[in-house]
């Protein structure tokens, strides 16, 4: 049976009788809820007292909340059947029923009793199903319930227990802030339940069943039933790394052309591989229904190496001269822990048969073979769009990366040029709740100075000479309900970072040329390869935007730091490029080696760029050393020269401006056919001292 204290939320905000409306208004100021119980000393339920009504100013604050409460409110007792609760009439104003124990003391609260009479029939309907069924005890399941809109309404007390949190201080706050990807709002959104599914919430492992909850035909929530599964999901992997092992062995012991046999400390046959039957030629049947003196009296294995070994408790060698054919008996001893023999390992050896595979063997290329092997294994992982994170310093930047997708706060991203800033920030925003909103990227750098501001901000009809009539929406109101990534910050003029940091305080953005502002709610994400706090202390970047920017700082290495990753990234980027063109090449581990030496000024854009140059310009499908040198002398690069990457790079680069310059009109056309950005094109051009005047 579903009681109400299933659902009740245990240790909730309350105050006493005797307590003054100040100390009530703090309560009130930290709660979300509208009504807050009164208890008086003892712990028996008084009353309750409305939260509009003591955080008015005309109530005195060192007056006694008692004679404000609300007495005549109904409860409920906290071991009465769930379906109770939609029989009972409820004070109008009222938004919490109190549950109280037998002797009169109030054990918890049913937070939003409106709801739960609507969806009560529904909770009742989907719990059996789910537990009566499968013969699951409710009391080990943590219960958590949303609205149409994701927020909790209600977190039972064994969600508290299982997740390590509060009830009283998640109740109102987004499911997805709480445990990332619950899956509830999915239910809400398509009505349709979800039952036994996994998911990872923080170091737990949780088993879910999700119902959607009706008003009528309408979806007006969601309810969670779940329980913490960790334990058995480590017994499930021991068990079948186990099984793996067993299998491993299996397969190890029947792939060798020796034969084993293994037996216990009182001659008793455990196992056998094949090879051990071929070569005595004995069935496994009859071998492994008897003991080991079966064989000993059938002549296939001398009778004193095994009283030997089990004797001294040393390997033992035996040479055995059976017809035209030599063996070689090894028998080894195992021990426990405790230094006991446990075991007795037999090894059958033809030598015959091991003097022809010595004269066969060849030379092979192991390190070679492993290499693709590894590479093979990894294509699927490295093949999708993510971040690349095999060294720890990179580890601890994705870690930290979703861990502040949780929250809304300002992160601000800093490191070199090109090392992935925003494959960062969009990780941040694809995290996060706000990951069906947009995401809208601003370079600071791109963008000349009198367009920025209206393209930040957005401007009205006729702010100025050549606006359009109908005006402009800013980016700042595109990224309204998602995220704001403002890359390369450090260049934003003196004048947009004030009116930046007014949007970030009053969370209002006013057009060029405008009157009224308007609300807008984003989450901001800003880079840098720049020391802000330097430029702070040269007065050329506010102060006080530095640390409304700098919440969350995240510092991302530079790839001569984090060499550990890459391999990795060259293996995605010949991935991508293979699939982008249609080719199927492959990179020598000779390359490997030349670019692992190279420290890689420009970062993870230097490595893209340098492996989609050799796959394009390579004329063979395995990319070799003399792919990297055009006009460089090989035997600089095996010198470890690391000049001489940058200078072959810069060459190629130089050139590709100019075959650019020839069929463009325009440095847009340029960054599109470089697929660069139009800054880069322009920065690149007056590196090299390239000029033209486009008409």
């Amino acid at each position: 049976m579903i009681r109400v204290d299933d659902l009740m939320l245990v240790n909730p905000p309350f105050i006493y009788v005797n307590d003054t409306v100040g100390q009530a208004r703090i309560i009130a100021n930290h709660s979300w809820f509208k009504s807050i119980p009164v208890l008086f000393q003892n712990g028996i339920f008084a009353g309750i007292l409305d939260r509009n009504l003591v955080c008015q100013e005309r109530l005195p604050v060192d007056s006694v909340v008692e004679s404000y409460i609300e007495t005549s409110v109904t409860s409920i007792n906290s071991g009465a059947p769930l379906a109770v609760i939609s029989e009972i009439p409820l004070v109008s104003g009222v938004s919490v029923l109190p549950v109280l124990a037998p002797n009169g003391t109030m054990a918890g609260i049913i937070p939003d009793p409106d709801f739960l009479k609507t969806v009560c029939k529904d909770i009742i309907d989907c719990l059996p199903s789910v537990f009566t069924d499968n013969k699951i005890d409710l009391s080990t399941h943590g219960i958590i319930v949303i609205n149409d809109e994701g927020k909790i309404v209600y977190f039972s007390h064994n969600a508290e227990k299982i997740l390590g949190l509060k009830g009283k201080e998640v109740y109102g706050i987004h499911i997805n802030k709480i445990i990332h990807d619950s899956k509830l709002c999915e239910v809400v959104k398509k009505g349709q339940p979800q039952l036994k599914d996994k998911l990872q919430a923080d170091n737990v492992i949780l088993g879910s069943n999700r119902f959607p909850l009706f008003k009528g035909r309408e979806v007006v929530g969601a309810i969670a039933v779940f329980e913490d599964i960790s334990e058995k999901e480590q017994l499930h992997k021991r068990l079948r790394k186990l099984r793996g092992l067993n299998l491993e062995m299996v397969g190890i012991l029947e792939s060798m052309n020796d034969g084993i046999l293994v037996m216990d400390n009182y001659g008793k046959v455990i196992r056998i591989n094949s090879a051990f039957e071929t070569i005595t030629g004995i069935s496994a049947n009859k071998i492994l229904e008897g003991d080991i003196k079966f064989l000993i009296d059938s002549g296939c294995l001398p009778g004193f190496i095994v009283s030997e070994v089990l004797e001294k408790k040393k390997s033992v060698h035996v040479i055995d001269k059976n017809k035209d054919r030599d063996f070689l008996f090894i028998a080894n001893p195992v021990f426990d822990g405790d230094g006991k023999l446990v075991r007795v390992v037999i090894i059958l050896k033809d030598i015959n048969y091991l003097n022809e595979l010595i004269l066969n063997l060849q030379v092979t290329q192991e390190l070679a073979t492993r290499y693709y092997q590894e590479l093979e294994t990894t294509k699927d992982r490295l093949g999708r769009e993510e971040m690349i994170a095999s060294s720890m310093a990179m580890r601890r930047v994705v870690s930290l990366a979703h861990k502040v997708a949780r929250v809304d706060s300002n992160v601000l991203i800093m490191g070199e040029t090109g090392v992935g800033k925003e494959v960062v920030a969009r990780s941040i925003h694809k995290c996060s709740h706000r990951m069906d909103g947009p995401f809208i990227k601003l370079n600071c750098g791109a963008i000349p100075e009198p367009l920025l501001e209206s393209e930040l901000f957005g401007y009205e009809s006729g702010a100025f000479t050549g606006a359009k009539k109908e005006g402009k929406a800013g980016l700042i109101e595109l990224a309204d309900g998602g995220t704001l990534f403002l890359d390369e910050v450090a260049d934003l003029p003196m004048n947009l970072q004030v009116k930046l940091l007014r949007v970030l305080q009053e969370r209002e953005v006013m057009r060029v040329g405008g009157t009224r502002s308007k609300k807008v709610d984003f989450r901001l994400i800003a880079a840098t390869n720049q020391d802000l706090e330097q430029m702070v202390k040269q007065n050329t970047f506010r102060e006080d935007l530095y640390y409304r920017l700098n919440v969350v700082p995240v510092c991302i290495p530079p790839l001569r730091e984090r060499k550990e990753d890459i391999v990795p990234l060259i293996i995605f980027f010949l991935n991508k490029f293979n699939k982008k063109y249609g080719l199927n090449k492959k990179i020598s581990p000779e390359v490997i080696q030349n670019m692992l030496k190279y420290d890689w000024p420009g970062n993870i854009r230097e490595l893209e760029n340098t492996v989609e140059r050799l796959v394009v310009t390579s004329d063979r499908n395995l990319i070799q050393l003399e792919d990297m040198k055009e006009k460089t002398r090989i035997e600089d690069i095996n010198h470890n020269n690391p000049k001489i990457l940058p200078v072959v790079l810069e060459e190629t680069e130089k050139k590709l401006i100019y075959q650019a310059l020839q069929h463009c009109k325009t440095t847009r056309e340029m960054a599109d056919i470089l697929g660069i950005s139009q800054s880069a094109v322009v920065k690149k051009m007056k590196k090299y001292g390239i000029s033209r005047i486009f008409e």
